[in-house]
Protein backbone atom coordinates (compact mmCIF):
# COMPACT_ATOMS: atom_id res chain seq x y z
CA UNK A 1 0.00 0.00 0.00
CA UNK A 2 1.08 3.39 -1.11
CA UNK A 3 1.29 4.58 2.65
CA UNK A 4 2.34 1.50 4.58
CA UNK A 5 5.05 2.79 7.81
CA UNK A 6 4.63 5.93 6.37
CA UNK A 7 2.58 9.43 7.80
CA UNK A 8 1.96 12.74 6.74
CA UNK A 9 1.52 15.97 8.63
CA UNK A 10 -1.44 18.28 7.11
CA UNK A 11 -0.56 21.77 7.05
CA UNK A 12 -2.75 24.52 5.90
CA UNK A 13 -1.33 27.81 4.05
CA UNK A 14 -2.87 31.37 4.04
CA UNK A 15 -5.30 31.58 6.85
CA UNK A 16 -6.66 32.56 9.40
CA UNK A 17 -9.38 33.70 6.80
CA UNK A 18 -11.45 33.05 5.48
CA UNK A 19 -12.71 32.56 8.27
CA UNK A 20 -16.15 30.36 7.73
CA UNK A 21 -13.49 28.34 5.79
CA UNK A 22 -11.11 28.21 8.35
CA UNK A 23 -14.06 27.23 10.93
CA UNK A 24 -15.16 24.22 8.45
CA UNK A 25 -11.48 22.97 8.34
CA UNK A 26 -10.99 23.44 12.32
CA UNK A 27 -14.36 21.67 12.54
CA UNK A 28 -13.27 18.28 9.84
CA UNK A 29 -10.25 17.81 11.93
CA UNK A 30 -11.64 18.08 15.19
CA UNK A 31 -13.90 15.05 14.47
CA UNK A 32 -11.06 13.11 13.17
CA UNK A 33 -8.90 13.95 15.92
CA UNK A 34 -6.17 15.37 13.85
CA UNK A 35 -3.67 18.15 14.45
CA UNK A 36 -2.30 20.06 12.18
CA UNK A 37 -0.06 22.98 11.23
CA UNK A 38 -1.38 26.72 10.03
CA UNK A 39 0.77 29.17 8.21
CA UNK A 40 -0.94 31.97 8.64
CA UNK A 41 -0.51 35.51 7.71
CA UNK A 42 0.20 38.75 9.72
CA UNK A 43 -2.03 41.06 8.04
CA UNK A 44 -4.79 38.68 8.06
CA UNK A 45 -3.97 37.55 12.26
CA UNK A 46 -4.30 41.46 12.21
CA UNK A 47 -8.03 41.82 10.77
CA UNK A 48 -9.23 38.60 12.68
CA UNK A 49 -7.22 38.00 15.92
CA UNK A 50 -10.22 36.18 17.14
CA UNK A 51 -9.52 33.09 14.41
CA UNK A 52 -6.18 33.07 15.26
CA UNK A 53 -6.95 32.31 18.15
CA UNK A 54 -9.15 29.51 17.21
CA UNK A 55 -6.81 27.80 15.76
CA UNK A 56 -4.23 27.83 19.06
CA UNK A 57 -7.59 26.64 21.40
CA UNK A 58 -7.86 23.90 19.50
CA UNK A 59 -4.12 22.65 19.68
CA UNK A 60 -3.12 23.15 16.54
CA UNK A 61 0.30 24.98 15.54
CA UNK A 62 0.59 28.29 14.53
CA UNK A 63 3.06 29.69 12.11
CA UNK A 64 4.73 32.15 10.26
CA UNK A 65 3.91 32.69 6.41
CA UNK A 66 5.00 36.58 6.32
CA UNK A 67 2.73 39.51 6.61
CA UNK A 68 1.60 40.38 3.34
CA UNK A 69 2.63 36.78 0.94
CA UNK A 70 5.46 38.59 -1.28
CA UNK A 71 8.01 36.41 -2.52
CA UNK A 72 10.43 36.82 0.07
CA UNK A 73 13.19 35.46 -2.45
CA UNK A 74 13.17 38.79 -4.31
CA UNK A 75 13.15 40.75 -1.26
CA UNK A 76 15.57 43.13 0.19
CA UNK A 77 16.96 41.82 3.71
CA UNK A 78 14.97 44.89 5.37
CA UNK A 79 11.80 44.08 4.02
CA UNK A 80 12.23 40.01 4.95
CA UNK A 81 13.09 40.88 8.42
CA UNK A 82 10.05 43.41 8.35
CA UNK A 83 7.81 40.47 6.95
CA UNK A 84 8.63 38.01 9.56
CA UNK A 85 9.40 40.02 12.66
CA UNK A 86 5.54 41.73 12.04
CA UNK A 87 4.32 38.35 11.67
CA UNK A 88 5.99 37.20 15.00
CA UNK A 89 4.67 39.88 16.73
CA UNK A 90 0.50 39.81 15.92
CA UNK A 91 0.42 36.08 15.93
CA UNK A 92 2.28 36.78 19.50
CA UNK A 93 0.16 39.31 20.53
CA UNK A 94 -2.56 37.81 19.43
CA UNK A 95 -2.30 34.26 20.81
CA UNK A 96 0.47 34.29 23.37
CA UNK A 97 2.08 32.14 20.85
CA UNK A 98 5.80 32.53 19.58
CA UNK A 99 5.88 30.79 16.14
CA UNK A 100 8.87 28.60 15.50
CA UNK A 101 8.32 27.70 11.72
CA UNK A 102 8.47 30.25 8.76
CA UNK A 103 6.88 28.71 5.63
CA UNK A 104 7.77 31.32 2.97
CA UNK A 105 5.01 31.80 0.28
CA UNK A 106 5.30 30.22 -2.68
CA UNK A 107 8.19 28.37 -0.91
CA UNK A 108 10.17 30.71 -2.64
CA UNK A 109 13.40 30.86 -1.13
CA UNK A 110 12.93 28.27 1.18
CA UNK A 111 14.02 24.99 -0.65
CA UNK A 112 17.07 22.88 -0.60
CA UNK A 113 19.60 23.73 -3.18
CA UNK A 114 17.47 27.39 -3.39
CA UNK A 115 17.60 29.11 -0.40
CA UNK A 116 17.58 32.54 -0.38
CA UNK A 117 20.51 33.98 2.53
CA UNK A 118 18.43 36.66 3.28
CA UNK A 119 15.76 34.78 4.07
CA UNK A 120 18.35 32.44 6.39
CA UNK A 121 19.75 35.14 7.87
CA UNK A 122 16.39 36.90 9.15
CA UNK A 123 15.21 33.13 10.17
CA UNK A 124 17.75 32.17 12.24
CA UNK A 125 17.88 35.92 13.94
CA UNK A 126 14.38 34.76 14.63
CA UNK A 127 14.69 31.44 15.90
CA UNK A 128 12.42 30.08 12.98
CA UNK A 129 13.27 26.88 11.46
CA UNK A 130 12.07 27.36 7.24
CA UNK A 131 9.71 24.67 5.65
CA UNK A 132 8.75 23.83 2.69
CA UNK A 133 6.50 21.13 1.67
CA UNK A 134 6.68 17.28 0.38
CA UNK A 135 3.28 16.80 -1.32
CA UNK A 136 1.30 20.28 -3.25
CA UNK A 137 -2.02 19.74 -3.49
CA UNK A 138 -2.14 22.81 -5.82
CA UNK A 139 -5.64 23.28 -3.99
CA UNK A 140 -5.70 26.77 -5.32
CA UNK A 141 -6.00 26.14 -8.67
CA UNK A 142 -9.24 25.18 -10.83
CA UNK A 143 -10.92 23.16 -10.08
CA UNK A 144 -10.36 23.93 -6.56
CA UNK A 145 -10.58 21.69 -3.69
CA UNK A 146 -9.49 18.23 -3.66
CA UNK A 147 -11.30 16.63 -6.61
CA UNK A 148 -10.46 13.22 -8.14
CA UNK A 149 -7.69 15.01 -10.76
CA UNK A 150 -5.93 16.65 -7.47
CA UNK A 151 -6.07 12.95 -5.94
CA UNK A 152 -4.56 11.74 -8.72
CA UNK A 153 -1.93 14.01 -8.91
CA UNK A 154 -1.23 13.83 -5.20
CA UNK A 155 -0.98 9.87 -6.06
CA UNK A 156 2.02 10.44 -8.44
CA UNK A 157 4.08 12.67 -5.72
CA UNK A 158 3.94 10.36 -3.60
CA UNK A 159 4.73 7.24 -6.01
CA UNK A 160 7.76 9.55 -6.76
CA UNK A 161 9.07 9.69 -3.18
CA UNK A 162 9.35 6.18 -2.52
CA UNK A 163 11.95 6.61 -0.14
CA UNK A 164 10.59 8.97 2.19
CA UNK A 165 8.47 7.99 5.16
CA UNK A 166 7.06 11.26 6.22
CA UNK A 167 5.54 14.13 4.05
CA UNK A 168 4.17 17.86 4.64
CA UNK A 169 1.17 17.58 2.69
CA UNK A 170 0.31 21.54 1.59
CA UNK A 171 -3.07 22.97 1.37
CA UNK A 172 -4.85 26.26 1.74
CA UNK A 173 -7.69 27.81 3.89
CA UNK A 174 -10.21 28.16 1.15
CA UNK A 175 -14.16 27.19 0.87
CA UNK A 176 -13.29 24.43 -1.30
CA UNK A 177 -10.39 22.65 0.29
CA UNK A 178 -12.69 22.75 3.47
CA UNK A 179 -15.56 21.16 1.64
CA UNK A 180 -12.93 18.28 0.20
CA UNK A 181 -11.01 17.89 3.79
CA UNK A 182 -13.43 14.81 4.92
CA UNK A 183 -13.07 13.03 1.49
CA UNK A 184 -9.31 13.58 1.54
CA UNK A 185 -8.47 12.47 5.02
CA UNK A 186 -10.52 9.04 4.62
CA UNK A 187 -8.54 8.47 1.14
CA UNK A 188 -4.88 9.11 3.11
CA UNK A 189 -6.20 7.01 5.65
CA UNK A 190 -7.09 4.28 2.97
CA UNK A 191 -3.51 4.53 1.21
CA UNK A 192 -2.42 3.69 4.78
CA UNK A 193 -0.93 6.67 5.59
CA UNK A 194 -0.89 7.23 9.89
CA UNK A 195 -1.56 11.45 10.36
CA UNK A 196 0.74 12.71 12.40
CA UNK A 197 0.96 15.31 14.63
CA UNK A 198 3.16 18.48 13.58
Amino acid sequence: MLGDGKSVILSFDDGPAPVSALESILQTLQENEIKAEFYVLGNEVEQYPEAARMIVRQGHDIQNHSWSHPDLAKAPEQDVRWELEQTQNIIEDATGIVPTKIRPPYGAGGFRGHMDPELVEVASDLSLTIITWDIDTEDWRAPQGLGPEKIQNIETQFTQQQRKILFNILMHVQPATARDLPSFISQLKEWGFIIAEP
